[in-house]
């Protein structure tokens, strides 16, 4: 354990150190540097060098260096990675520290967006890039590795794929800790400890239903899904990492515009969730515009025909505050969390004798319990 923890922190801060400047050139559109930035980027440099000595020094405890006023600040993280998991996965209701990134990106003038490609990109954008790409580069690693093992067994070891999906609930763990974007989550008593909740697993697959107001949406309920497939559209599958991840794991992709990939995806849904495999997924189909939740009748059916053909229960989960952290209009998230992304998880919804609109209406209003004003619908 001490070679690994020692291994992936090297390889993250080398990662990170090659990856920082040129994305953090984006976010200045070409301007020169100023004396300031200059300064806090050889600062950062010079902080992200001592770092990497001090995680080969000290292998038995997580540390990460910021820079804080000039100087150099160590912070120390669980020592066991049973306590890190204790720590993320059970998401406490406390938000992480602000101070687990470089407070040169936490100013107002690094927090202010900028035009870039017709998006919104900041400071912050471009230090969250960083992580995302040096997780994602060893998840890409990853997916190799179970797909060579898959090819070797002929399909007979993990028929399910799970651990090609194990790769991307690390990769949502650490970039949204690293990053302090980690939700806080209640009501786990209504998940399965399958899940990471604390309800008892009654054998029956769910299908977990949430709004989407951000692409911050997807790490975010990736939290609270264990072991579970994404229904999604087919445009996902050519974004490289996550792509490939849900091609390779065999996730229902949905091509709205092709008759033959919707009954497709929705025999391969079905047959997923007769397997006991619990779907994850967005009714609305696409990013809110204004944050808001979609009104009943615009919601996909797919989803619910599914559930009520598989005899799967329908757990909604409300999620707020990602909108504000990186709308549709930004190429990356804007700020840090903070605290500020929530989920809520209601109890689930047994699809035993319900048609569905009965279904659509009933998931729609517990979702919408569980937003704040600025989020639910005009007019419902």
């Amino acid at each position: 354990p001490v070679l690994v923890h020692v291994n992936w922190k090297m390889a993250s801060l080398l990662l990170q150190s090659l990856l920082f400047l040129p994305l953090g050139s984006l976010a200045n559109s070409g301007s020169k540097l100023s004396s300031r930035q200059s300064l806090s980027r050889a600062k950062f440099s010079n902080n992200l060098r001592d770092s990497i000595g001090k995680t080969i020094l000290s292998s038995s405890s997580r540390v990460l260096a910021t820079t804080t006023k000039g100087t150099s600040k160590i912070t120390n993280r669980p020592s066991s990675i049973f306590q890190r998991k204790h720590v993320v996965h059970s998401l406490v209701s406390e938000p992480v520290s602000s101070s687990s990134f470089p407070t040169a990106f936490e100013s107002d003038r690094d927090r202010k967006a900028k035009k870039f490609l017709g998006f919104e990109l900041s400071r912050y954008g471009c230090f969250f890039m960083t992580h995302a790409l040096t997780y994602g580069l060893l998840w890409y690693a990853s997916l190799v590795k179970w797909l060579f093992l898959s090819w070797i067994s002929r399909g007979k070891w993990d028929p399910d794929y799970h651990n090609m999906d194990r790769g991307s609930l690390l990769w949502a763990r650490r970039t949204l800790s690293s990053t302090n974007c980690l939700p806080v989550v209640t009501g786990l008593e209504n998940l399965p400890k399958e899940h990471g909740g604390y309800a008892e697993d009654d054998g029956k697959p769910l299908m977990i239903v949430a709004n989407h107001a951000s692409w911050m949406d997807v790490p975010v309920i990736r939290q609270i899904t264990k072991r579970c497939k994404f229904l999604a559209k087919k445009d996902l599958g050519v974004i490289p990492i996550l792509g490939t991840s849900m091609r390779w794991g065999h996730h229902p992709l949905v091509d709205r515009s092709d008759k033959k990939s919707t009954v497709k995806a929705f025999r391969q849904g079905v047959e997923w969730l007769k397997k006991g495999v619990s779907l994850v997924t967005f009714p609305e189909g696409t990013r809110s515009l204004d944050g808001r939740l979609a009104s009943p009748d615009k919601l996909k059916g797919g989803a619910f025909k599914m559930a009520i053909y598989s005899g799967a229960k329908v757990v909604p989960v409300s999620i707020s505050g990602t909108f504000d952290i990186m709308p549709k209009t930004a190429l990356l998230p804007l700020r840090a969390a903070n605290g500020d992304i929530r989920v809520h998880i209601h109890p689930a919804i047994d699809t035993k004798n319900m048609n569905e609109e009965e279904l659509t209406l009933a998931t729609h209003e517990a979702i919408k319990s569980g937003l704040p004003l600025s989020q639910r619908p005009l007019g419902y």
